[in-house]
């Protein structure tokens, strides 16, 4: 549990650091625009999008001088090798931390990129362009992490992808439980 939270401390560190620099520029875009008092809560979500960015690059891509990394560095192709080890920790040695780490924290990490994409963008509600854009994101942090001394992973490809998904799963129930709220994040004018 502790790892989850110096995780999250990261996280907010530097998305306090990243979110007055994303105030201004929301704010500098939307008075160039003109502002429309109807178009508040989608520029709110872009707010939120911008800071999950932030704080999803400040634990993949940034590197954290004088740490030394936790798994070794390289590159991994083989496919599923995560379910193996993570199942091996657990029963052999009853280590859970694999499990939250490269499962859940993968998956959860992308669940805000799949749900804040379509609730955002109505050119997004297609279950593919989320899910996609999940995966393109995920591709880019895991070629960013090669020149780093941190390993890249095939699986976590498949687990971005999949939190992708399951964030789409809970955009796509919200949106049909709650049409006018879901509405109401959209741009009022998208081209």
């Amino acid at each position: 549990m502790y790892v989850i939270i110096n995780y999250l401390d990261d996280m907010l560190f530097f998305i306090g650091i990243a979110f007055p620099l994303i105030v201004i520029w929301r704010l500098y875009r939307w008075k160039k625009r003109g502002f429309q008092l109807k178009e508040i809560l989608h520029e709110l979500g872009i707010l939120v999008f911008f800071s999950v960015l932030v704080g999803l690059f400040s634990q993949t891509i940034i590197p954290k001088p004088g740490e030394v990394p936790a798994y070794t560095t390289g590159v991994n192709l083989e496919l599923f090798r995560v379910v193996e080890e993570t199942y091996n920790a657990i029963v052999y040695l009853g280590f859970w931390q694999p499990f939250y780490i490269n499962f859940l924290g993968n998956i959860i990490l992308f669940m805000p990129i799949g749900f804040l994409l379509p609730l955002l963008f109505k050119k997004m509600e297609l279950f593919i362009f989320p899910v996609f854009a999940g995966l393109c994101l995920s591709l880019f942090i895991e070629i960013m992490q090669i020149p780093q001394s941190r390993s890249s992973d095939v699986d976590d490809l498949w687990l971005n992808t999949l939190g992708a998904f399951l964030g789409y799963v809970c955009y796509y129930f919200i949106r049909k439980a709650f049409p006018a709220f879901t509405a109401a994040f959209k741009k009022v004018y998208e081209n």
